[in-house]
């Protein structure tokens, strides 16, 4: 009978021990090492990317595949359907992860090219694509009443409702992305080195810097201790928000939903909406953003504007001076 033993995650038979075939526990660990030195975001970067890992080294698990060419075409076709209801975008996410460790293993540990998984995505259904509402005017009234308590999360919560700017992207920020003389807030001015992320490679932009804005640098708070990590502790703190205000289901990204459809509903042209949110075209802005919040006015389009236009200035322009 043949012995096995468990190395890593893996079931790995004690024959197999004396050849040179690399093992995907040994890949998914050099890897990570390589990502962390390399990412000049590593620490931002470091709970999604293992989280990714961790999925993708389950699924390997479950598939039996142990060495670099245990995998097939075959079984990464599986993939998809082994995530089951997950987001589109998740599932997308962790095949460029995939991808991404395929190419790090042919580069740079001498392995043979890999392609189970090119080509292979996810694409977006209603089933697979989290509806994310935009927040009404009180709502954001009461979730940044209740935020004044917490200087710093407040004013990178403002800032989001204010640009569109993602989670993401206000994480990341530094001073150096602010040039106050020119009145602009440029959002990933340089590609982020050993991040695999087509969407944040492709998103720098320029943004205005309003009044608001200007007021947000100068208080300084979201500047402040290195020890805050807004991608990590922030949902926590929404979750709260959420329990204490009545406000259903806060959390970070619908705050970028919400600058969108207010700044429609102000009448704000879509072209420009969609530029501050760095979309390819105004079609993503449209399908997956922006929409008309009628909600707020009873008066049809004229009220919906009027509503929201007054809404959008207080918040860029009178914010600070009208507590």
């Amino acid at each position: 009978m043949e012995k096995k033993l468990i190395l890593g995650d893996f079931l790995v038979k004690i024959s197999d021990l004396g050849n040179n075939r690399k093992l995907w526990s040994d890949i998914f660990e050099d890897y990570l090492a390589d990502f962390l030195k390399t990412a000049k975001a590593k620490e931002d970067w470091k709970v999604q990317v293992e989280r990714q890992i961790g999925t993708i080294k389950n699924w390997f698990a479950g598939q039996e595949i142990i060495y670099y060419d245990d995998l097939t075409r075959e079984k990464a076709r599986c993939y998809a359907n082994w995530r089951g209801k997950r987001s589109a975008s998740t599932v997308n996410k962790e095949l460029l992860r995939i991808r991404a460790i395929l190419k790090f293993a042919e580069r740079f540990l001498g392995q043979s090219p890999n392609f189970a998984f090119d080509g292979i995505n996810v694409s977006e259904t209603t089933e697979n694509t989290r509806f994310v509402t935009p927040f009404s005017i009180m709502e954001c009234k009461r979730i940044l009443q209740w935020l004044k308590k917490y200087p710093y999360y407040h004013d990178m919560i403002l800032l989001m409702l204010l640009t569109g700017m993602e989670s993401k992207a206000v994480s990341l920020m530094t001073k150096e992305w602010w040039n106050i003389k020119e009145k602009v807030l440029f959002v990933f001015p340089q590609k982020i080195s050993g991040v695999i992320d087509a969407k944040t490679q492709h998103r720098a932009r320029k943004l205005p810097i309003s009044k608001t804005m200007l007021e947000i640098y100068n208080r300084g708070f979201i500047f402040g201790s290195q020890t805050q990590k807004f991608n990590v502790k922030s949902q926590k703190l929404l979750i709260r928000c959420s329990d204490q205000t009545g406000v259903k289901n806060v959390h970070c990204h619908r705050f970028r939903h919400t600058f969108a459809s207010q700044s429609l509903s102000a009448g704000q042209d879509i072209i420009r909406v969609s530029k501050m949110l760095g979309h390819k075209n105004i079609n993503v802005t449209l399908k997956h953003y922006a929409d008309f919040v009628f909600s707020e006015s009873d008066t049809g389009f004229e009220g919906m504007f009027r509503v929201h236009k007054k809404w959008v200035k207080y918040l860029n322009e009178e914010y600070f001076l009208i507590q």
